[in-house]
């Protein structure tokens, strides 16, 4: 990764796990990035100022999430806690100059007004953590602290794209829709890989209040995912999920259905933007999770005929993150039909280096946290098993 985002400590003054932390939220939040990347040089062709503000969903993630973890963490550090403690607070405050370096030199006209609102309700909503009792908070009570704390950064990256002119209230509003229901999902999914420390420290979430029972009256870890995992909350869950899911396909729908770019344009922007996620948030090259081998065959898919350009379409866009019920389908669904038309006309290369980074993103996603429900409960049984 290069060094856009900003230059990180020497190894002699960073311990390697925080190092790696660092890296892993800078992917997660660079797909935030990536978003906004990808809307805002569609409108403007601007990759200075696209970079600019994607960096900014980017580098707030990263400051978020340690110190979250410097919160929620702490009690476990035996022996070297106010080191870790002074890494996870300082780095994170290190990632935040970025911010403010990137909001400092966009151009005049930019108002980061809605943006600044935004970023208040994401600490308002860290602040409120503790402020739902498990005991007596509600699934209403539950999805609302989700979508203070987690879904609010899709408020975060649509209030950017509409920093600048171009898209209309409506067409932002649909964007809103669909990533809100998308943060949703994963919000919620790391919740339930995330049940036994909820449960220890008292933080409800719609897990929680999922299952029908006292979780806290188990004895322990172990217990408590393998009550969870033999109730009836993890199908609940999935009912919950394709709930959020249509909600997302229909404003990933009503959206397209307001955009008059040609796919042609919406390929390119997605093309820079991708480059811009490779080579400035994410820290793992793309040679490393997509071999070369594995790189060449899908260009020559893609150069091939209308058949083969459509399969390995549709093999990549199934193998993106997202997933909310099972392998077999991704939140943003796509028909396949209306993938085949996309594709049918558009230049091979950048639709193969687009394939390609792609296979990369859903690669790395995977590697830095559960994108589905599938993936989030097996997580949990396995460390419910490794603490027997």
């Amino acid at each position: 990764m290069d060094q856009s985002l900003f230059a990180l400590p020497t190894e002699r003054e960073l311990s390697p796990a925080v190092r790696t932390k660092y890296e892993a939220y800078a992917a997660q939040g660079g797909l935030l990035g990536a978003f906004t990347y990808a809307a805002v040089v569609l409108e403007t062709d601007d990759d200075g100022l696209a970079a600019t503000l994607a960096s900014i969903p980017t580098a707030l993630f990263v400051t978020s999430s340690l110190h979250d973890d410097a919160i929620d963490e702490a009690d476990d550090w035996i022996g070297n806690r106010k080191r870790r403690l002074n890494e996870h607070v300082t780095l994170g405050d290190l990632a935040f100059t970025n911010v403010l370096e990137a909001a400092n030199s966009l151009p005049h006209e930019i108002d980061l007004s809605p943006v600044l609102e935004t970023v208040r309700q994401i600490g308002r909503g860290q602040l409120g953590e503790e402020a739902l009792e498990p005991s007596t908070a509600t699934l209403e009570d539950a999805i609302a602290r989700v979508d203070e704390r987690g879904a609010v950064w899709a408020d975060l990256a649509v209030s950017l794209i509409g920093a600048v002119d171009g898209y209309s209230n409506e067409q932002l509003e649909r964007l809103r829709t669909a990533t809100r229901n998308a943060m949703f999902v994963l919000t919620v999914v790391d919740d339930v890989e995330d049940l036994p420390e909820d449960v220890a420290n008292g933080v409800a979430s719609v897990p929680t209040a999922l299952y029908d029972g006292d979780l806290s009256a188990c004895d322990s870890p172990a217990a408590i995912a393998d009550s969870f995992l033999a109730s009836d909350a993890p199908r609940r869950l999935e009912t919950l999920f394709d709930d959020r899911r249509a909600v997302l396909e229909a404003g990933v729908h009503d959206l397209g259905e307001t955009m008059d770019r040609p796919n042609a344009a919406i390929l390119d922007a997605v093309h820079r933007a991708l480059a811009w996620y490779c080579e400035s948030a994410c820290s793992i090259p793309v040679a490393q999770s997509v071999p070369p081998a594995r790189q060449r065959e899908i260009h020559t898919q893609v150069a091939g005929d209308e058949t083969a350009r459509h399969r390995v379409a549709e093999r990549v866009v199934a193998d993106l993150p997202f997933s909310a019920a099972d392998d077999s389908e991704t939140v943003a669904a796509v028909d396949p039909e209306t993938l085949a038309e996309a594709v049918a006309d558009l230049p091979a290369d950048p639709l193969a280096d687009v394939l390609v980074a792609l296979t990369h993103v859903a690669t790395v996603a995977d590697g830095v946290m559960s994108t589905s429900l599938e993936e989030a409960l097996a997580t949990l049984e396995r460390r419910a098993a490794s603490t027997i």
